[in-house]
């Protein structure tokens, strides 16, 4: 289980913020303090950087190997490495991916696809066919024969390849007795929480994690000889890329029910290893202190629970209120503003984000936060103390999580390719894959390389 760009500082968050909006804590905290639970923390260099992306973390994870951004299970020499999904096929398990986002995006395909180039989402979809037997996600683009580039009906191929299809969370819950299962539930990724929780329609039509979670288990473990299965909230990633607290809340959140779906089956099934995990830190959000000993500290996590739309859909609606009004209304952003987050914004600053939203030039010194995401962060910020680091990916360590057999495997301080000979020897998995060291990769980094590169690993 990943939760894709979880900083340490989101789970800490996302505690207090489950108590504020839900009544009760999280999962992940009451697993931390688990005696059964292992606890570890893992290093996350990629191979080109001490600052991996999904991809390279997710091929780590999967081979044992480290390679360049960008690439999925290819070293910098072009030599294909064979990644633990296919290694678990071939070994007689079943195979699962479910996630959030697109489902060939990076982290899914890390554990099954083959391709030097993590954007080329068609290929990697054409990849799972007949290598994955349950794919649960967004993605419908790179499937269907009108927005392939191609037009290769790769829709029309699963089917006739005997795997149901769905495409809303309804046809989802109908489809547990399938035996294979392809379902899209976007054409890219999957919308937020925060934004499926306040639009009744977009609710009704999208299933959550925990439920797409619960049809995948219930589909795998028929399988005689065992499955792996990865389960990513994908889209804590793009919230904390976004700056949007609430947003990526809501996602760990969702995600943090999904652990809850995933520890019901492993004590149904008590041969079941559990690992829990994110790819890499994000942003690094945190809640400062704010107002005389920081007493309104707490009141801002209070404010930012009131938020009832993600980023995008505030900035959409700006942009159609500038439409209509021919020019960016101060008023209008506040009402908007207040409507969305709750919170009452001084016309300046209500000013500076309709700027943002209309792409002006920003005067802000760091330049991660120069647009419209960061201009709001910042301004909702003086109100919530959320405040963030930037808006990319960091080189922190990240916690690791294992419960069930074989749990003792992942305790302690290790590197992220650990992971691959923990699995593989667990499930009976001889196979080693070619690495490279940073030292032998220098030749291939070409514009990336710096005058003086580092001995990271």
């Amino acid at each position: 289980m990943v939760a894709d760009g979880m900083s340490a500082g989101v789970p800490s968050l996302a505690e207090p913020f489950a108590r504020l909006t839900r009544g009760r804590g999280t999962n992940w905290t009451r697993l931390a303090g688990d005696a059964r639970t292992s606890i570890g923390w893992v290093e996350t260099a990629s191979l080109s950087s001490l600052v991996t992306d999904s991809s390279a973390a997710s091929t780590a994870w999967a081979t044992g190997s480290r390679v360049f951004n960008g690439s999925v299970n290819v070293l910098p020499d072009g030599t294909r490495l064979t990644p633990i999904g296919l290694l678990a096929r071939d070994a007689g398990r079943r195979i699962g991916l479910v996630t959030t986002t697109t489902i060939t995006h990076a982290t899914p395909a890390g554990f099954v696809a083959v391709h030097p180039n993590r954007d080329d989402e068609e290929v990697i979809a054409a990849q799972y066919l007949n290598a994955v037997d349950v794919l649960l996600g967004g993605g419908r683009q790179f499937f269907d024969p009108q927005s392939r580039k191609d037009k290769r009906d790769l829709k029309g191929e699963y089917a006739a390849a005997g795997y149901a299809l769905c495409d809303s969370r309804d046809a989802l819950l109908r489809s547990r007795s399938s035996t294979r299962l392809l379902g899209l539930f976007s054409r890219s990724h999957v919308p937020y929480t925060i934004d499926c929780r306040n639009d009744a329609e977009l609710g009704r039509a999208t299933p959550t994690l925990a439920e797409m979670a619960e049809v995948a288990l219930g589909i795998l473990r028929t399988s005689r000889h065992g499955f792996l299965l990865q389960i990513e909230g994908g889209r804590v990633d793009h919230g904390a890329h976004a700056n949007d607290a609430a947003a990526m809340l809501w996602e760990q959140l969702a995600f943090d029910d999904a652990i809850g779906v995933v520890l019901e089956f492993a004590q149904q099934v008590p041969d079941t290893l559990v690992v829990i995990t994110a790819d890499h830190g994000n942003s690094n959000p945190g809640l400062t202190g704010i107002g005389e000993e920081y007493v309104d500290s707490t009141r801002g996590l209070e404010r930012m629970a009131k938020a009832t739309a993600s980023f995008g859909t505030i900035k959409q609606r700006v942009l159609a209120a500038a439409v209509e009004a021919t020019a960016i209304v101060p008023a209008t952003v506040i009402d908007l503003i207040q409507s969305t987050c709750g919170i009452d914004l001084s016309p300046a600053d209500a000013g500076a984000v309709g700027a943002a939203a209309l792409g002006a030039p920003s005067h802000e010194i760091t330049k991660q936060h120069a647009n419209f995401n960061g201009i709001l962060a910042q301004v909702l910020g003086n109100h919530t103390g959320l405040e963030w680091a930037g808006s990319s990916h960091t080189s922190d360590v990240t916690m690791l999580m294992a419960v069930g057999p074989g749990r003792e495997d992942f305790a302690g301080w290790r590197p992220n390719t650990d992971a691959y000979g923990a699995m593989t020897r667990l499930m009976g998995i001889t196979h080693k894959n070619p690495s490279m060291s940073v030292e032998e990769a220098k030749r291939y980094l070409g514009s990336q390389a710096t005058a003086e590169t580092p001995h990271w690993l």
